[in-house]
C-alpha cells in the first residue's frame, strides 16, 4: 500500500498483520507478518530508493514483538522483485523467514539469492505450494513447505505431499480452519500449522459456565453499570481474591512506574481513577477467564478491543462510546476462550441488548465492525476496503488505529498473562 505525497511513497501499515503459527502440540512456534502493498495489488512493487523505508517499517513492527518472546520466528512473504533487491536483510536472520511467494518463478538470479540469504542464517518457506513441478528447485533449497489446505480434501493434500516426498523441510498447513482436520495432516507429516482452528474449538459437550466464571462475568457488569459507586466496586472485587491479586500485581508493575506500592483496590482507585481502573480490571477479568489458555486468543481480543477503541477515538465509530467498544471486541472471542457457544453466553455479557446483537446478526452495523476485525486479522484487503467504504470509515485512520492496537496489546499480554 502505498500513497503518493510529492515524491516520496508512503508506506501504510495496514497490512503489516500478524498471523500464530503453532506447533503440534498447540503452542506458538511464530508468526507470519503478511505485507501487501495496497488493496488494489497483489505485488509489492518497491524501488531502491523505498527499501529502507520498508526495512524500517518491518524491522520496526518486529521490535514491537521483541518483548514477548525473541524464540519466536517471524515469516514474511517477498515478491521476486523485493528477493533480488536484497529487502530480506531488513529483517534480522536469528528470526526471520524468507516465504517465497507462489508466482515466483525459480530463475538462476533468484536461486543465486536465496543460497545467499541461507549462508546468511535465514530460513527459507514455499508459500502456498499445490503441487507445481517448475519449482522444484525451490523445493530443494526449502527448509519450510506451505501448504494451503483450506478447501482441499485429505487426498488432495495427500497428492502434494507426495511430490515433496523426497524433501526433508519441515511441512506446515496454512488456512487450517478446523482442529478435526490436524490429525489426518500429522499423519501425513505436518508439524506446523497456521490458521483460525482456534478460534473454532471443538465445544465440549454439557459445558455450563461455572460459579466461578459467572463470578467474574459479574465482575464485568458491575464496572460496566453507570451508577455504581466507588463502594461497589471495591466490594465487589474484594469478593475474588485471584482477582484483586492478578490488579494489584500489574499495577505494582514497572510499566506503571509508580514509586510506592498499591496495597489495596482503594489505593488503587485513588491513584490510578476509576475510569482507568475500570479499563484494566476488564482485562484482568478476561485474562481470569482464560486461565492461562492459548495468549494468542487473549492477544487478538485485547487488540480487537482497542482497535475499536481507537476508531472512537478517531471519530469513526460515532453511535456509542469508546468504553463500550472497547468491551465489545474484548468479548468478541469469549466463546472461543470458554469453549461455550456465544448464544449461551449472551446472558451473561455486560452489554446492551443492541449491541449483543453485534455477536450474531451478520447484518447489524456492530456485526460489520466485528466483521472489519476479522478482515483486518485475515488480511483480507478486497474485504476491508468494501467494509470501510459500507462504513463510511478512513481506511488510513482505521489501519493506523489496528497498528497501535497491536503494539499496546503486545505490552499489556505481557504483563497480564505472567
Amino acid at each position: 500500500m502505498t500513497e503518493m505525497r510529492g515524491n516520496s511513497k508512503i508506506y501504510d501499515h495496514f497490512f503489516v498483520a500478524r498471523q500464530p503459527i503453532f506447533h503440534e502440540n498447540g503452542q506458538i512456534w511464530g508468526y507470519e507478518l503478511l505485507f501487501r502493498s495496497g488493496p488494489d495489488y497483489q505485488i509489492a512493487a518497491i524501488t531502491d530508493g523505498d527499501l529502507a523505508t520498508f526495512s524500517v517499517a518491518t524491522c520496526g513492527f518486529i521490535r514491537s514483538q521483541e518483548d514477548i518472546d525473541q524464540s519466536k520466528k517471524i515469516c514474511v512473504n517477498f515478491t521476486e522483485q523485493l528477493l533480488v533487491q536484497g529487502a530480506p536483510r531488513g529483517l534480522p536472520s536469528t528470526v526471520a523467514v524468507i516465504e517465497v511467494l507462489e508466482d515466483v518463478i525459480p530463475s538462476d538470479t533468484v536461486i543465486e539469492k536465496l543460497i545467499e540469504y541461507k549462508q546468511e542464517g535465514y530460513l527459507i518457506a514455499i508459500d502456498d505450494f499445490e503441487g507445481r513441478t517448475d519449482i522444484m528447485d525451490f523445493i530443494g533449497l526449502a527448509d519450510i513447505i506451505k501448504v494451503d489446505v483450506f478447501d482441499k480434501t485429505i487426498g488432495e493434500i495427500e497428492g502434494i505431499c507426495r511430490i515433496i516426498e523426497g524433501s526433508k523441510a519441515v511441512r506446515l498447513a496454512e488456512k487450517v480452519e478446523h482442529s478435526e482436520l490436524i490429525p489426518p495432516l500429522q499423519r501425513l507429516g505436518f508439524t506446523l500449522f497456521q490458521g483460525y482452528y482456534f478460534s473454532k474449538p471443538e465445544l465440549l459437550r454439557g459445558r455450563k459456565i461455572s460459579a466461578t466464571e459467572i463470578s467474574k462475568l459479574r465482575v464485568l457488569q458491575v464496572i460496566e453499570d453507570a451508577s455504581a459507586t466507588t463502594e461497589t466496586i471495591e466490594t465487589v472485587i474484594a469478593y475474588d481474591p485471584s482477582i484483586t491479586y492478578r490488579l494489584l500485581r500489574l499495577l505494582n508493575s514497572a510499566a506503571f512506574g509508580f514509586s510506592i506500592k498499591i496495597k489495596s483496590i482503594r489505593h488503587a482507585i485513588t491513584l490510578v481513577g476509576l475510569k482507568r481502573l475500570k479499563n484494566w480490571l476488564r482485562m484482568v477479568v478476561l485474562s481470569d477467564l482464560l486461565g492461562g489458555k492459548n495468549p494468542e486468543i487473549y492477544t487478538m481480543a485485547l487488540t480487537r478491543g482497542k482497535m475499536l477503541e481507537e476508531m472512537v477515538d478517531e471519530d469513526q465509530i460515532r453511535d456509542t462510546g469508546a468504553e463500550t467498544m472497547f468491551l465489545f471486541g474484548l468479548l468478541s472471542l469469549i466463546d472461543t476462550m470458554m469453549d461455550i457457544p456465544m448464544a449461551q453466553m449472551l446472558d451473561q455479557l455486560p452489554l446492551p441488548d443492541a449491541i449483543k446483537a453485534g455477536y450474531i446478526d451478520e447484518n447489524s452495523k456492530y456485526n460489520k465492525y466485528l466483521q472489519l476485525l476479522v478482515a483486518v486479522e485475515h488480511s483480507r484487503p478486497d474485504r476491508f476496503t468494501g467494509l470501510c467504504n459500507e462504513l463510511e470509515f478512513d481506511r488510513e485512520r482505521v489501519a493506523q488505529g489496528y497498528l497501535r492496537a497491536i503494539v499496546w496489546a503486545n505490552k499489556v499480554n505481557m504483563q497480564a498473562l505472567q
